[in-house]
């Protein structure tokens, strides 16, 4: 199972998430770095063991400009959700990442889901899709295309995860599956890792302390 370290970007610095409400973001704070420049964080993260990372530009989902080049700087494979909502924007997205994340929360263009290299993050807020129906999502998506299963209302909270949510959709498909949102600590980790998830996404419980990136790695991930 994968580990995957998140950074959310906001005006150029790493932000604290909670709960999707991003007039509320903060600057990150952190037991790994004694910074909140992205760069900084993600090159703590690589120390750590962890090959891929997460990076929201919360700039670019929101319309209000972009951290592309910022994020062309972070050093190590990365999957990117800059709130793609149409093809124009989906190539702009991939010449800074090797993946790039389309979310129910700004997909416009359901032919997007056809396309190679991306990742569909089914974003739920308070047990609701965002603006689709769930079965008539899958029914577009290649069974290769990765699946993100992002409880936004969770994210930043520590709240555990959605067992029944993330099981109800691995019923559903066979596609590689990736959970986020709500990681309180390793209980929750070994829950998905014994789920058959393939990759967990984590910020807040390693940036407190609660979580060790490296013994995460070293015990689940591969």
């Amino acid at each position: 199972m994968k580990i995957i370290p998140v950074l959310d970007v906001m005006g150029g610095l790493a932000v604290h998430g909670k709960s999707g409400k991003r007039e509320e973001y903060k600057p990150l704070k952190s037991v790994l770095c004694n910074s909140s420049n992205p760069v900084e964080i993600a090159e703590k993260y690589k120390e750590n063991g962890a090959k891929t990372v997460y990076v929201a530009d919360l700039d670019a989902i929101m319309r209000n400009g972009d951290n592309f080049e910022i994020i062309k700087k972070i050093d190590m494979n990365k999957i990117v959700d800059a709130g793609v909502k149409d093809k124009n924007d989906l190539q702009n997205v991939l010449k800074i990442c090797n993946k790039a994340i389309i979310g129910t929360g700004t997909l416009k263009d359901l032919n997007l889901l056809k396309e190679k290299d991306i990742i569909l993050s089914l974003d739920f807020k308070d047990g609701k899709l965002l603006n689709y129906d769930l079965d008539e999502i899958l029914s577009y998506v290649n069974e290769k295309t990765p699946l993100i299963i992002l409880d936004i209302s969770s994210v930043g909270t520590q709240m555990g995860i959605n067992v029944e949510l993330i099981k109800n959709i691995i019923h559903k498909v066979d596609n590689p599956i990736y959970i986020g949102g709500g990681i309180r600590d390793e209980e929750d980790v070994k829950i998905a890792y014994d789920l058959g998830v393939n990759g967990v996404l984590i910020a807040t419980a390693i940036h407190k302390g609660i979580l060790n990136l490296r013994e995460l790695i070293e015990k689940y991930g591969n």
